[in-house]
């Protein structure tokens, strides 16, 4: 069985040897056999009250000089000293993928494995120290279980000093070093465990639409259709968000920025080409388009090229045209107007994007969004040289941007489940009377609140037919994949307020403009 490694990481001077002093020297621990393990020396020495912890310091110079045989005398002190835990006090300015690398070896990674990750830091100095020391720090920080803080003089500070830290890692727990005793039942203190709690919420679910339920149906509100119409949103769009974020984790891990920006044309025409061929190629709906955004903008393609990546993938890949022609009893004329018009639309929104570029960050991170994921990889991927490490750090990033982003479609597919049904009938009044232009506002609105998966709208699309202009449809068809109420949620989890409220007023524009001008000269 793999000995549980527990990791203290922190930047100089943080106090990581203060804390292991006060930590593993407890009374109740007297009996625990440790393996403490120094990557950095400061002023204060690691001791051992009860001799049970036996402690080796390795330099930083030979990290990073003599990794192979750290790895060996590693695994010769752990099958030696047969340790019940090990602890790790990381250099603060040594990236924490070194670590891992180091673990990861074949000869490491069955003896003994990360448990937790503790972060210290000093209250004072903390955010002056984000940004400007790399992407070592944030990179401990991301991969952290709890964060402890100390030099914390009020709450407002504490506050302040957790929002910053939950901008790059939403998971972590912080604390305040204010007794030694607290804090190791805080850290180390009984879980419920995952299932329990799982079962839990299942119940509470149950016993909540048990009670609302009458009270609803009084309101003639039907629930039960809300959550029918949720849950086939959900699993609609689950699939395919999880292809894209395995291709976003593919593209984040496994492709050198190196390599993208040497092969990805440089110039905005042939970028936003390749765009455009990747979209055909890709069967991939809107769900699964917004995480390889987020990637391709990370490793540096210029924003007009990935924004028409973004918004000509959803309309004409394969899977959609298939499903569009088989909806419209294979019709070849809307299927052709819908891709070339989607085509045209990606470009024009890419272009105005070229040219009047977005202001300040896109990614709503900033500069510590571009040195690391919430997974913790980070842009310098070299120093994860093995394909077990890249591996692993491919399933890491797969599962923290799987659930980064699909908190947001769960909020977007509830809202959407409410509109569809019970706000249909407003859009259909409204359209009583309306001309060609309003018909295709109505339409592209409902798209946009429907929030449709982009492999199955043309269903819902053909049963308006009856009721709206075949430009109206089209307006539906090729504005609501590129946006709607759950590509809004998905794109806030990594973008600004401000790209979002541009990137939607543009598509909104082009889209009406170019679809009311076709019609209105005739169509095909």
């Amino acid at each position: 069985m793999a000995i549980p490694v527990y990791v203290v990481t922190g930047f100089l001077e943080a106090g990581k040897t203060t804390f292991l002093n006060h930590l593993l020297n407890r009374r109740d621990w007297q009996d625990v056999r440790m393996l403490v393990l120094q990557f950095e020396t400061g002023e204060e020495e690691f001791h051992s009250r009860y001799h049970n912890c036996y402690g080796i310091a390795f330099p930083k110079k030979a990290l990073e000089q003599q990794p192979k045989q750290i790895i060996e005398h590693l695994r010769s002190h752990i099958q030696d000293y047969e340790a019940d835990e090990i602890w790790i006090e990381w250099n603060g300015v040594v990236p924490f993928s070194y670590l891992q690398a180091l673990l990861l070896h074949s000869s490491l990674r069955s003896l003994c494995k990360i448990r937790k990750v503790i972060h210290l830091a000093d209250a004072a100095n903390i955010e002056n120290l984000l940004g400007r020391t790399g992407g070592a720090l944030p990179e401990q920080i991301a991969n952290s279980d709890f964060a402890i803080l100390r030099n914390v003089h009020s709450a407002n500070t504490f506050k302040r000093i957790r929002r910053v830290l939950h901008g790059i890692n939403p998971g972590i727990k912080l604390y305040e070093i204010t007794s030694y005793n607290a804090l190791y039942k805080q850290l180390f203190g009984k879980k419920e465990h995952p299932v329990n709690v799982f079962f839990l919420l299942v119940t509470l679910i149950i016993a909540l639409h048990l009670a609302v339920k009458p009270i609803l149906e009084q309101w003639q509100i039907p629930l039960n259709t809300i959550i029918n119409v949720f849950l086939g949103i959900i699993l609609q769009a689950v699939p395919f968000l999880l292809i894209g974020v395995l291709l976003s984790s593919a593209i984040q891990v496994f492709i050198p920025q190196r390599s993208i920006e040497r092969r990805f044309p440089k110039s905005i025409g042939p970028g936003m080409l390749v765009a455009i061929l990747g979209g055909f190629f890709l069967p991939v709906c809107d769900c699964a388009s917004i995480p390889i955004f987020r990637s391709l903008v990370k490793k540096g393609i210029p924003l007009p090229v990935a924004v028409t990546f973004l918004t000509a993938t959803p309309v004409i890949n394969p899977v959609v045209i298939l499903s569009t022609y088989y909806a419209f009893g294979g019709n070849l004329a809307i299927v052709t107007e819908r891709v070339g018009l989607g085509i045209i639309a990606a470009i024009l929104i890419g272009l105005i994007f070229a040219i009047r570029p977005a202001q300040g960050h896109v990614l709503s991170g900033g500069t510590l969004d571009r040195l690391m994921c919430s997974c913790g990889c980070y842009e310098d991927l070299d120093s994860i040289t093995t394909f077990i490490g890249k591996a692993g750090l491919f399933i890491r990033h797969s599962q923290a941007e799987f659930f980064s982003v699909g908190k947001y479609l769960v909020i977007g597919a509830f809202i959407s489940s409410l509109f569809q049904t019970m706000g249909r009938g407003i859009f259909t009044t409204v359209q009583n009377g309306a001309d060609l232009a309003v018909s295709i506002i109505i339409m592209m609105v409902m798209a946009f609140v429907l929030s449709l998966c982009s492999s199955s709208d043309a269903v819902v699309a053909r049963s308006f037919a009856s009721q709206f202009p075949p430009g109206a449809i089209m307006g539906f068809l090729v504005f609501g994949p590129m946006m709607d109420i759950k590509n809004v949620m998905m794109l806030s989890s990594g973008f600004s307020k401000r790209f979002i409220g541009k990137l939607l007023l543009t598509a909104f524009t082009v889209c009406f403009a170019l679809v009311f001008l076709f019609f209105g000269l005739g169509g095909m």
